[in-house]
């Protein structure tokens, strides 16, 4: 086994998971191989960003809370946080059109792994399957990565 390459693709799908798989051929490795150091390294920054994601989300919400206070005690006007824009509307879009399974299969994917998982525990963070859709979305991507990048070169 080629560790080098084994530990640079683990590595890239933690950050960059669509692109994790094309080194794999110039670094001559079996596809199992390939495939297993992408959805590991996948599988990785996704538990660390998913559940990290609560503390996260925690954090903001207090200084927003700190935020809003300091800002009536000087007698000023708060920040509106729920104001409707075009950005909010298009998440929601997304949220609705592709739902649940949408979401946790594919938002890791498309967008990079960390903001893939932040955005899947934002609206499924409750459910506690969320996770398990997430690293089967992960290995189903993996392997059709994989799948595409050998056939590529």
């Amino acid at each position: 086994m080629n560790w080098i390459g084994f530990w640079s693709i683990y590595f890239l799908a933690m950050v960059k998971f669509m692109v994790s798989t094309l080194p794999g051929p110039g670094f001559k490795m079996a596809f199992h191989q390939t495939w297993l150091a992408a959805f590991l390294g996948a599988a990785t920054a996704s538990a660390l960003f998913y559940f990290g994601s609560e503390v996260v989300m925690r954090i903001s919400h207090k200084r927003r809370k700190i935020k809003r206070e300091a800002a009536l005690a000087a007698g000023k006007e708060p920040i509106n946080y729920y104001k409707v824009t075009k950005t909010k509307k298009f998440i929601i879009q997304v949220k609705h059109r592709f739902g649940f399974y949408g979401i946790t299969l594919f938002a890791p994917l498309l967008f990079s792994v960390p903001i893939g998982n932040y955005v899947v525990a934002k609206f499924y963070g409750k459910y506690q399957s969320t996770f398990w859709f997430v690293l089967l979305g992960l290995a189903f991507n993996a392997f059709l990565l994989t799948l595409i990048s050998y056939a590529l070169l």
